[in-house]
This record gives structure tokens, C-alpha cells and sequence, in this order.
């Protein structure tokens, strides 16, 4: 089932590069359950292509997530309806998490759950999937150009961090421009307390915004 919503700025996530994982058992049925950072629906069912190959016996592959987009997806990967996926997805959602993904293969034991064992166990297995990951802020930030004399150069890099910017990039021509990102909420104060710090030597532009792991 495919749902869509409207798109979000700041948000929580699974921290890119990481996997969470759980393992436990229910009456001889064992429930592997994994979450990943994704941005796509590819990275998703990609992710899922590799926990099938990382665990054949299983059974079942339910797969969910929720894109920073607002897309959302579930799949019961034929357990009964309503008992898998929604379960897997509402884990998720329930933390607030996007562009997230969890996938839980089950090994089937050979005693039935029955619905409702079906719709705990699921969801306990992407919950402890998730709990088991680290959590990262991704932040709308300002990116702001910077053109200041040479001599400035060292005195306001070594003050940047503490004024929460990052440096992207420098360029030294007849002048220095360095390229930063700040929180969008704080970037007109940067660019004002970059000015003041240099006596207004220094011209600063306000560019476009992106999203940031900070």
C-alpha cells in the first residue's frame, strides 16, 4: 500500500550508514528485524534484496518506511493483512523518523501467531530494530557566502565553529570566499556578527537552503 503526504524540513532519521538490528522469538518463530537510513524507495527495496540474502530460510520479508517527501510504504509480504507491515510502518512513524526504513524477516516456527500475535511481534521487532540505532537531526541550513580580505582569513576561521558554521569550501583569489552552512534560523545573525567581527571588510551573501546532518 502506497500512501503520500506533504514534503517536511527538519527531521529525525536512522544515521546514514548504520543498520539497527534485533533478534527475538515467538513460540519457535524468529523475527530478524533491521533499520536503515534511506532517501529513496530504491534504497529500500535494495536494503531488503540484501536482508533476503543475508537471511534465506525466512518465510516472510516485511518491508516499511517513510520518506522526508512524506511517501510512505508497507508491505505484509503475504502474513495476513493489516498483521505485518502497518505494524512495521507505525513503529517508525511512531517515532517520528523519516526517510527510515525497517525490514523484518520472519522464520517461521511452525506454530501460528494468529493475527494479533502477528501485528506484536512485528511491531516489536522493528522496535528494537530502531531503538537500536542511532537516531541523527538532519537541520534546513542557510548556506552563506563570505568574501573577506586575506588578513581576516585566520582570525575568522578559527571562530567559526564556535559561531555554529561549517565551512564548505574556500576559494583564495585577489580575496578569500569561503562558503558556509548554519542553521537557517541563525544564519542573519552569522552573517551579522561575521560583518561586525571584520568591520564590515567582510561582504556576506545569503544563498539557498539544504539539509544537513549538523
Amino acid at each position: 500500500m502506497l500512501r503520500m503526504a506533504n514534503a517536511l524540513k527538519a527531521y529525525s532519521t536512522v544515521a546514514p550508514g548504520e543498520v539497527g538490528e534485533s533478534l527475538f522469538e515467538d513460540r519457535k518463530s524468529q523475527f530478524f528485524g533491521f533499520a536503515i537510513h534511506a532517501e529513496s524507495a530504491e534504497e529500500a527495496i535494495e536494503f531488503r534484496h540484501g536482508v533476503i540474502e543475508r537471511i534465506p530460510a525466512a518465510s516472510h520479508y516485511v518491508s516499511a518506511w517513510v520518506l522526508a517527501d512524506g511517501t510512505e510504504f508497507f508491505s505484509d509480504a503475504k502474513e495476513p493483512h493489516g498483521s505485518a507491515g502497518l505494524p512495521t510502518l507505525n513503529a517508525i512513524k511512531g517515532r517520528d523518523l523519516k526517510d527510515t526504513a525497517c525490514v523484518v524477516a520472519r522464520i517461521f516456527g511452525g506454530t501460528l501467531l494468529g493475527k494479533g500475535g502477528l501485528m506484536r511481534a512485528y511491531a516489536k521487532a522493528a522496535s528494537d530494530a530502531l531503538d537500536a540505532s542511532r537516531i541523527a537531526q538532519r537541520t534546513p541550513c542557510r548556506i552563506i557566502e563570505v568574501v573577506a580580505p586575506y588578513q581576516l582569513y585566520d582570525p575568522l576561521v578559527s571562530r567559526l565553529a564556535s559561531w555554529n558554521a561549517h565551512v564548505d569550501g574556500t576559494d583564495f583569489a585577489q580575496e578569500v570566499t569561503l562558503r558556509l552552512a548554519t542553521p537557517t534560523e541563525s544564519a542573519s545573525e552569522l552573517a551579522e556578527r561575521i560583518r561586525d567581527f571584520s568591520s564590515a571588510r567582510a561582504v556576506c551573501t545569503l544563498r539557498g537552503e539544504e539539509l544537513r546532518f549538523l
